[in-house]
């Protein structure tokens, strides 16, 4: 009943549990009411820790989650945006980069490689750009990315010139697969052959320098050309010395011989005399012309 003397309404399922409930024989009035009253308190506490459990499980699976999201995320940035390793050298420059695994890499000049030393064991693959002479160890596969071709190894020792879209693989060691880039077509390399293409075609031969040399001739400042454009033989002048050189005379020529990288001077001479050309300074440029 309410201050104002009217009778206040209880709540509709406790009129429904008044209605069914029956006092038992035997007993009083007032021992009905506290049963009553006892599966009340009792309903009102099972409802109340049931929510409090789906709460509690809720709360732990946001947690769970949260912490995976978390480690995914974490995981994701280790692996693919840290760790990446970059060389490059300049002109002039030769180096040498030991990989995780201690597989070798002699790097020409004016080349550069690019890896990942955090997922390295899960993915041996470097990107070049340049030329290299890869000394793999044994293990996992190991690639070598370039524009034109993907070289693929298990332990070996192999060559790759990869410079203005033409890509050159030689095999001084083991078996070399490569894939051209654009056509897919793919050859197996053994020691003593070597493979061009410029992402199409794959043009395979047998080598004459690999026969007997175990690594190839630059590795020891020693450049061959065979019916070479002179306009390749005067960049890889230009990379070797660090110098820049203007050709004035036919670009069209071809050059057939070698250079070593200890004189340039004697260089320019062994590149010039056989084509009838001439050098000379003009002031940190060097032109050759037609005698």
């Amino acid at each position: 009943m309410t201050r104002d003397g009217k009778i206040e309404r209880l709540p509709e399922n406790i009129e429904r549990l008044f209605d069914s409930y029956k006092v038992p024989a035997g007993k009083m009035r007032s021992e009905a009411w506290e049963a009553i009253f006892e599966k009340i308190d009792h309903k009102n506490f099972d409802e109340q820790l049931q929510g409090k459990v789906i709460r509690l499980t809720f709360t732990r699976i946001a947690v769970a989650a949260s912490v995976l999201v978390t480690l995914m995320l974490t995981s994701y940035i280790y692996l693919y945006r840290m760790g990446n390793v970059h060389v490059q050298l300049a002109r002039g420059e030769h180096g040498v980069v030991y990989l995780p695994d201690s597989s070798k890499v002699t790097l020409n000049a004016e080349s550069k490689i690019r890896y990942n030393k955090n997922r390295w064991f899960f993915d041996r693959s470097v990107s070049l750009n340049g030329e290299a002479l890869f000394e793999v160890s044994k293990g996992r596969r190991f690639k070598v990315l370039t524009t034109g071709a993907t070289t693929t190894v298990l332990g070996t020792v192999f060559n790759v010139f990869s410079r203005n879209g033409l890509v050159k693989v030689t095999c001084f060691e083991g078996k070399v697969k490569v894939v051209a880039t654009n056509s897919k077509s793919q050859t197996l390399l053994t020691k003593g052959m070597e493979a061009k293409t410029m992402g199409y075609a794959l043009d395979v031969n047998k080598t004459q320098t690999t026969t007997a040399e175990s690594k190839p001739a630059w590795t020891n400042n020693e450049f061959f050309f065979q019916n070479a454009p002179l306009s390749a033989v005067i960049e890889e002048l230009e990379r070797q010395f660090n110098v820049d050189i203007f050709l004035n005379t036919d670009t069209s020529r071809f050059y057939t011989g070698y250079f070593k990288r200890s004189s340039l001077d004697e260089a320019l001479n062994l590149v010039c005399m056989p084509l009838d050309l001439k050098w000379d300074y003009s002031g940190e440029i060097i032109v050759i012309t037609s005698k």
